[in-house]
């Protein structure tokens, strides 16, 4: 019985995941693919082209084919924190050096706020909100970039309208701490999605690949109340980058502990 293209995916994907098909391989052709599965060219190039949107393989053209895709050898390990220096802040020690990509410029401009992004800072989806837009990143390393999509607080542009335009020195979270008078306090989310074709191609990825998503929100205490004033949208390359962050001892964790006293299986 002639077998689907998912199936014929298939079982290439666990060829590649088992490593039998390593990176750099070259896949049977179409041809090969038809005659071995009993399809049509049509079903084989479908079962190709599963592999290719899951970032597996590459297309080479002409008569090379399609090849198991080179993934980077190594990835850049991220570490959150904030850490300061005659800039002004940055969040950890191996992005000091990054800065806007060449031939772009921080975007600043009123856009309705999207849905989850409006949960962070408490208003209703669709409010119109000044967002500054950017893609930075390392000069010598073209993989190495992100975008960042920052969501003002309507009451903080009100209080603090430098924010939305050239914010000067230190950036917007000097001018935000010299208005409130008092440290901004940051807590990050960290997710994974599925990039949009815009996000794909800003950072260079082929298809397949997802993003790291790091929601960052900017509290400060005013007039009483906690106002998240900035949400801090990241995306960056799953594939290029991964994040490492301490595990610290809360409670009964700390040591020394208490010796364990209940079977967790049976508990």
């Amino acid at each position: 019985m002639p077998r689907t293209a998912e199936e014929i995916a298939a079982g290439l994907r666990e060829r590649i995941h088992s490593g039998e098909l390593q990176p750099g391989d070259r896949l049977p052709t179409m041809e090969a693919l038809a005659d071995e599965h009993g399809v049509s060219r049509q079903t084989a190039r479908q079962a190709l082209t599963i592999l290719k949107n899951e970032g597996l393989v590459e297309y080479k053209g002409g008569r090379a084919g399609t090849f198991v895709r080179q993934k980077p050898a190594t990835r850049m390990v991220r570490a959150r924190a904030m850490e300061r220096d005659n800039l002004g802040y940055y969040s950890g020690a191996n992005v000091q050096h990054w800065r806007l990509i060449e031939g772009t410029r921080t975007e600043v401009g009123e856009d309705p706020v999207p849905a989850d992004i409006a949960g962070y800072l408490g208003i209703e989806p669709g409010t119109p909100v000044v967002v500054r837009k950017r893609i930075n990143g390392d000069p010598d390393v073209p993989a190495y970039r992100q975008l960042t999509d920052s969501y003002l607080h309507p009451d903080a542009v009100a209080a603090v309208p430098v924010i939305a335009g050239n914010s000067g020195l230190g950036g917007i979270y000097d001018r935000i701490e010299e208005w409130a008078q008092q440290p901004i306090s940051w807590e990050e989310e960290i997710t994974a999605i599925t990039p949009s074709p815009a996000e794909t191609a800003a950072l260079l990825m082929p298809p397949g690949v997802p993003l790291l998503r790091v929601i960052r929100t900017s509290t400060v205490k005013v007039e009483g109340r906690q106002l998240v004033v900035e949400v801090n949208d990241i995306r960056f390359s799953a594939e290029v980058f991964s994040i490492r962050y301490p595990m610290t001892r809360r409670g009964e964790a700390k040591w020394p502990v208490q010796p364990a006293s209940a079977d967790f299986y049976t508990s």
